[in-house]
């Protein structure tokens, strides 16, 4: 499916079913906070790598980056570059607290992605994205327009073929921490890579440590009610899913996020919902909208997550491929343990 738009704030929300830890939605990475607000470049920044086909080729690191989705500008924060960002767009949920203070430094270009010509007046040398959609003539365009004028562009390797494309492989946290250190080698901070890799490593064996969700299917529903967005096999919630070492229940549908039917989500009766909360207003995007739905629909109200109240609520940036998957894994986690679900 085309990138859907994402919630511009988080609704409060207080669900029964379960009350999960906020570690993952404070913290993108241990230490975040120190050194965000500026990072001095290294000597390095030189790089030759093939990024979804395009060679990038730098001698020296990035001074005007632009950001423009949620995990690029994240990702860019973290790693203490606010300092050679020039501009963030692309916000789907309120910047974490370990991150506001540097994202107070970085020139705003709005909610959604911004225009060609808007990036343009920022005179940038290289653009970041994590959604394929951003760099098209839809969003804010191709790269091959960018490249006529000069500027180096970055393209999240999860979504090298889009969001419609049939997945030929998973994507893997390996793939997430590569990202973190292309990122950082590009502007010559790999030090910095380093560090946020091994405390996102760290908190991966915490979560998962002593669990046993062996048995456990997942669903994990994006937005829509007529014909829900569920995740299929080989996106985040897929790798998220498998780290705790639980089920996709449509781990066989080779989409990202594909529409599928209830009664097909009715066939696979999976022991858990993780709810995605948006609160941008469309058919069923907040938690509250797709548990009011769960309880009066004739198909859905039938399956076992609704009836024993098994529901697991996360951002949409929770589901992107991104630092918050490590937080995602977190949440999932706990989750199993409270609801019971876990062995042992």
């Amino acid at each position: 499916m085309t990138r859907p738009a994402r919630p511009l704030a988080l609704a409060a929300l207080a669900i029964a079913a379960i009350a999960l830890p906020a570690c993952g939605d404070d913290d993108p990475a241990p230490s975040a906070a120190a050194g965000a607000t500026t990072t001095t470049a290294s000597a390095g920044g030189r790089v030759d790598l093939d990024n979804c086909g395009v060679r990038l080729r730098r001698e020296a690191a990035p001074e005007r980056a632009v950001a423009i989705s949620q995990p690029a500008i994240e990702l860019l924060l973290t790693l203490g570059l606010a300092d050679r960002m020039v501009g963030a767009a692309g916000w789907n949920d309120p910047v974490v607290p370990a991150l506001r203070t540097a994202n107070a430094k970085v020139p705003q270009l709005g909610k959604e992605f911004p225009s060609f010509e808007r990036t343009l007046r920022t005179e940038p040398d290289f653009v970041y994205t994590t959604f394929a959609w951003g760099f098209s003539d839809e969003g804010t365009a191709p790269r091959e327009r960018f490249a006529k004028l000069g500027v180096d562009t970055y393209l999240s390797r999860s979504e090298c073929g889009g969001q419609d494309a049939r997945q030929t492989s998973r994507l893997r946290f390996e793939d997430v921490f590569r990202e973190v250190r292309e990122l950082a080698a590009i502007f010559g901070v790999e030090r910095r890579g380093a560090q946020v890799v091994a405390g996102l490593q760290r908190r991966l064996a915490t979560a998962t440590g002593g669990l046993d969700a062996r048995g456990v299917d997942v669903a994990w529903w994006y937005a829509a009610t007529k014909a829900p967005y569920i995740a299929g096999c080989c996106g985040a919630p897929g790798m998220i899913t498998e780290r705790v070492g639980a089920t996709n229940a449509f781990a066989s549908a080779k989409q990202l996020w594909p529409e599928v039917s209830w009664e097909a989500i009715l066939e696979r009766d999976p022991d858990v919902l993780v709810l995605a909360d948006l609160t941008r207003g469309g058919d069923g995007d907040s938690a509250r909208a797709k548990l009011a739905f769960l309880r009066s629909n004739p198909v859905a109200k039938r399956l076992t997550a609704v009836r024993e109240n098994r529901f697991i609520v996360m951002t949409g940036s929770d589901m992107d491929p991104s630092l918050r998957n490590v937080g995602a894994v977190e949440k999932l986690a706990a989750g199993i343990r409270k609801l019971g679900l876990a062995r042992g």
